[in-house]
């Protein structure tokens, strides 16, 4: 009697979890291997259903509307600025019934609670008339017809050092080609970017002033990967200053020596502007280790050869990381 009671009684406690389980709602899971960057909380009950991780890429941010394409359809903005470093890229579904306005509110907090710096925000039209291809590069027409709901943010925080930017999108789905993505009409849907900007450090480690002397060695030349630029510019970053620390206590420790300081970029853009450019990098490096450190200005001869000494193939961002770079050659 006893054993039948029981086995009823699991019976029962089956059934009710078998109904429990129908009734429960079920909750889209995050594409596999996908994570929310760290430091930034993602909208309660949102799926992650587009992830992409680039080790090394350009970006542009947004700082004014985007009116117009390019020929390769990417938009141009009224205003912009350029971020390099390892992307992130998240596109999330937000659960049905919440709007845009609110998803978009919770973010602003969030970043604002994290220390970010708003640089530039808009909403609706004021985002451009080709708003449609900011984010039509994340394999689906996710974001791409929906501009009426939608608000655009682009933010950076500061730290150490090094920079994380942010381009965030948040809008309601209307239509479009979305394969693999589970959405319903009026439903909102967020689009964050992520840019860090000096993560080659965590590779390309900033050498020593004893390593230094060890590369001109062995091998008569050396490859410096910490001293850091924007995009197309000469103008050194804050963060180079650990390897310029380096150079010049290798420079103190051998006062006799000579060297050129050859710059070296990847192959995006002509021949002669990324010439020019290298030269004009290398002289940036001269002129901090002159004036900032003391190092005589006769010991140091800068000089620039572009693409055309490159130390790997130029047909990916973490190649073309590798061929930008300054090199130390003893004179």
């Amino acid at each position: 009697m006893n054993s039948m009671i029981g086995t009823i009684g699991r019976i029962a406690v089956l059934a009710f979890a078998l109904a429990a389980a129908v009734a429960a709602p079920a909750f889209a899971a995050d594409v596999p291997g996908a994570k929310d960057y760290p430091g930034i909380k993602r909208f309660d009950g949102s799926s992650i259903v587009v992830y992409k991780t680039q080790k090394f890429t350009h970006y542009t941010l947004p700082l004014g509307p985007a009116d117009d394409v390019d020929s390769d359809n990417k938009p141009v903005f009224a205003a912009s600025k350029q971020a390099s470093g390892a992307l992130t890229r998240l596109s999330y579904t937000v659960p049905a019934g919440i709007s845009s306005d609110d998803v978009f509110e919770n973010y602003q907090n969030e970043l604002a609670a994290k220390g970010y710096t708003v640089l530039f925000k808009a909403d609706g039209g004021a985002i451009g008339r080709r708003q449609d291809a900011i984010f039509d590069g994340i394999g689906t027409q996710l974001f791409g017809y929906s501009p009426e709901a939608a608000h655009l943010l682009t933010a950076e925080l500061s730290k150490d050092g090094a920079t994380v930017s942010i381009a965030l999108y948040v809008t309601e789905f209307e239509d479009g080609y979305t394969p693999q993505v589970e959405v319903e009409k009026g439903q909102a849907i967020v689009q964050l970017d992520v840019i860090e900007s000096g993560t080659l450090q965590d590779k390309m480690v900033t050498v020593t002033a004893a390593e230094i002397g060890r590369g001109l060695s062995a091998q008569g030349h050396i490859a410096l990967y910490g001293i850091y630029f924007d995009f197309a510019k000469s103008e050194l970053k804050p963060e180079s200053k650990p390897a310029l620390d380096q150079v010049a206590q290798f420079l103190k420790d051998d006062p006799a020596l000579k060297i050129h300081v050859v710059g070296h970029t990847d192959n995006v853009g002509g021949t002669e502007t990324n010439m020019t450019l290298s030269r004009a990098r290398a002289a940036a490096v001269v002129a901090a280790l002159v004036k900032q450190y003391g190092v005589a200005a006769g010991r140091l001869n800068p000089a620039g050869v572009g693409p055309l000494a490159p130390v790997a193939p130029n047909d990916s961002d973490e190649d073309r990381a590798k061929n930008r770079r300054v090199e130390l050659i003893p004179q």
